[in-house]
């Protein structure tokens, strides 16, 4: 049977179709067949199926159409599956899309990301770099400032006291303005009850003079002919409600309850100021621990740690540090107005509960706030971990203000 369909077959595809006959005019009428009632059997083309599909398999012979109508006998459902198969490759398309957007839509988001992070590290770097600028320039203007003498400065003084073995005093009409330099050493300033400067150096040997020179309300001291203290222990007494203004490079002072205002300018040496009406405070490196009964007090470190105790409560407080930090004590209330700026230093304040009334704004990149006393806050960031933000709130009436700005450090409030 194979072998005659395939004989069958191959006559069909070498033999050429016969050309259309053309048909002679005829007068003669056409046949109409009348095919009703006419049973018409039911064939059975499974066995021609399965010998299409064995000679679809010679491949020798161009047979397209067996071809198809093999395949067709095999998958009569064939032309569903393409169009199953055509959804489920656009399916994989849109898929595919999708997934790469939202990796384009992720590497942008990780770029703005890098980006901002270039960008604070260039502006940490750029900070830095200012910083040692200013350290280098605070440096050269204090070593200009010490290796000079000042003796002859062409100024008259309008009282002169001298003494010998270290000592020497002076007497004054009142409350004076005291000034000193020092290159190292330490200077500690007390009160007198009495209207007179005594002073007395210890820990060095003092070959010449000791010179107490008095110019109008300003009063200087000159050891071994130079207007400063190289080294060694200088205690001063002054009258009750004196002005100190000192200068230093390395050297370390201390003023106890003398309640006059009190200027400070140091490179690396240590403050400790008790009892100042006002006080002005700029150190390099140094600590400063200060207690004020008036109305305003100046912080400038640039690293170290600033203990600042007020009594006003309308005091004026500005605290400006690199990497310092600024722990606080008082009152803010009405007229109040405390200011704390550091990059990377943290605040600490501790107002008084009973007596304050004040608001609060706190900006910081990735700083956090610890709050004890309870604040109502009015505006905070959405960022649950670091501030990146600001921060506003307020306690009591709120009648005074503190703002904080902290890059990188964080604030504490607490409750006295």
């Amino acid at each position: 049977m194979i072998g005659s369909i395939a004989l069958l077959a191959a006559l069909l595809a070498t033999t050429p179709p016969p050309r259309p006959r053309t048909q002679p005019p005829s007068e003669e009428p056409e046949i109409e067949w009348d095919l009703h009632g006419i049973e018409i059997p039911e064939l059975d083309f499974s066995q021609l199926r399965t010998e299409l599909r064995a000679l679809e398999k010679l491949r020798h012979l161009d047979l397209p159409g067996l071809r198809l109508l093999a395949r067709r006998d095999e998958d009569p459902d064939g032309e569903d599956e393409d169009a199953d198969a055509s959804d489920a490759g656009r399916d994989r398309v849109k898929r595919e899309r999708d997934r790469r957007t939202r990796e384009r839509e992720r590497q942008s988001h990780e770029e703005e990301r890098q980006a901002r992070e270039e960008e604070r590290r260039s502006r940490e770097e750029e900070r830095r770099s200012r910083e040692q600028e200013r350290r280098s320039r605070e440096r050269d203007r204090w070593r200009s400032r010490f290796d000079s003498d000042d003796v002859a400065s062409g100024e008259e003084p309008s009282a002169r006291a001298t003494g010998k073995d270290g000592a020497a005093s002076l007497a004054v009409k009142g409350p004076v303005t005291f000034r000193l330099r020092a290159q190292s050493g330490e200077v500690e300033v007390v009160p007198s009850d009495k209207p007179r400067i005594a002073l007395s150096i210890d820990g060095v040997p003092v070959t010449g003079q000791v010179q107490i020179l008095q110019f109008g309300d300003r009063v200087e001291v000159e050891l071994n002919g130079r207007r400063q203290l190289r080294r060694g222990r200088l205690r001063v007494e002054l009258p009750k409600g004196s002005n100190v203004d000192f200068d230093s490079t390395s050297g370390d002072i201390s003023v106890q309850n003398v309640g006059g205002d009190v200027r400070v300018r140091t490179m690396s040496g240590d403050v400790k100021v008790q009892g100042a009406r006002n006080a002005d405070v700029e150190s390099v490196s140094g600590d400063a621990t200060v207690s004020a009964t008036g109305p305003r007090l100046r912080l400038h470190l640039v690293s170290g740690t600033a203990l600042a105790t007020t009594a006003d409560p309308a005091v004026q407080l500005a605290f400006e540090s690199a990497s310092g930090n600024l722990e606080w004590t008082g009152v803010c209330a009405k007229g109040c107005h405390l200011s704390a700026q550091t990059v990377s230093g943290d605040i600490k304040l501790q107002p008084d509960p009973a007596r304050s009334s004040f608001e609060l704004s706190y900006s910081s990149h990735s700083g956090d706030l610890r709050d004890e006393l309870k604040l109502d806050v009015k505006r905070a960031p959405k960022r649950k971990h670091g501030m990146g933000g600001w921060l506003e709130a307020v306690y009591g009436r709120g009648e005074g203000v503190i703002e904080c700005d902290a890059f990188s450090g964080d604030l504490v409030v607490r409750k006295k």
